[in-house]
């Protein structure tokens, strides 16, 4: 599809002349993009339009991190310091944490749309900041009756999204899981079906267990799409990067490249995952959140909790020309 690199963002009404231009661009590219996705499903079987989602091209590292980029301009992505891609900051969906609460005129506490994966509620008080750094804790606790007859028990966790709405860009975080099991994640998504009328898209730009004899070394990254124009029906693709050391031991630097044509994957700078983005171009929240996975990380030990997944920011450009060509693999 012939859509420009560029950021689509929904923000509430308080928004500033330059977003107010950077939004009037986005939209001609989303409209044009609705128009492109209106016609046969690329991918498709003759005589079907169903997608076969096994023809998508994907790669994953295999074996340890090639050495990091050294960051000379924390102004750029840790994956392109020389600014191949013409970056601009995208300010609605970049925070360092500094203040002495959460700003509340970017994130949003909670999910309107789900209180979080059973047995574990989403507590809002489980979001906080602290010590410059954003913290999304998991307790061992009694929830609300009223939770409690909706199958929630024992345990909360935390939940937090952006205001605004993007795709195309990039971006980074530096965080560290929770030591314990659970997930500590950073995705996208979007509640509203009049966003992105007739489809439903979500990226997990990563799912981390903490501590599991499994996977707490797996980089887990998922793509899911549950319906398009043409058919309703949940399918996904995904892989995981084999790291050497535990998500839970240290903060390290996660970058996710949205670009029109594909999806990349950068862990302390270094390329470990590319995907072709033949689905995923609709604008979505970011969100950060931990979740009790019973049948996935199983349930915490009660002797870890409370455990906490901690990002120290998150940062998110805009390309300010075509798609870019980073360092490849």
């Amino acid at each position: 599809m012939n859509i420009a690199a560029h950021a689509f963002v929904q923000l509430p009404m308080k928004t500033s002349p330059r977003v107010l231009f950077n939004l009037i661009a986005a939209g001609a590219v989303f409209a044009a993009s609705s128009v492109l996705l209106g016609g046969q499903v690329p991918g498709a079987t003759v005589g079907s339009n169903q997608f076969n989602e096994k023809t998508i091209k994907q790669w994953t590292l295999k074996g340890p991190l090639s050495e990091s980029p050294k960051r000379l301009a924390e102004s750029l992505p840790l994956a392109d310091q020389q600014n191949r891609g013409g970056w601009a900051k995208f300010e609605p969906m970049w925070d360092e944490f500094n203040g002495p609460a959460l700003d509340t005129n970017r994130w949003i506490v909670g999910m309107s749309w789900w209180k979080g994966r059973q047995p574990a509620w989403f507590n809002p008080t489980n979001v906080f900041v602290r010590d410059g750094q954003l913290h999304l804790a998991m307790r061992k606790e009694t929830v609300p009756a009223e939770l409690q007859k909706q199958g929630y028990h024992d345990y909360t966790s935390a939940a937090l999204h952006t205001r605004a709405r993007s795709s195309y860009g990039y971006y980074e975080v530096k965080a560290r899981a929770m030591n314990s099991g659970g997930s500590s994640s950073f995705w996208f998504q979007q509640e509203d079906p009049k966003a992105t009328p007739r489809w439903a898209t979500e990226v997990d730009v990563f799912e981390l267990c903490g501590k599991n004899n499994t996977h707490d070394q797996r980089y887990y990254m998922t793509l899911h799409v549950t319906q398009t124009p043409q058919e309703k029906r949940h399918w996904q693709v995904g892989s995981y990067w084999a790291a050497p050391w535990r998500f839970a031991e240290n903060f390290h630097v996660y970058g996710f490249e949205w670009g029109r044509d594909e999806l990349r994957w950068h862990v302390d700078g270094v390329l470990v995952h590319t995907v072709q983005n033949t689905h995923w171009h609709q604008p979505l929240f970011l969100i950060f959140d931990s979740e009790t996975m019973p049948e996935w990380f199983g349930m915490p030990k009660d002797a870890d909790l409370p455990s906490t997944f901690s990002v120290e920011y998150v940062r998110t450009w805009v390309s300010q020309k075509a798609q870019p060509e980073l360092p490849g693999r």
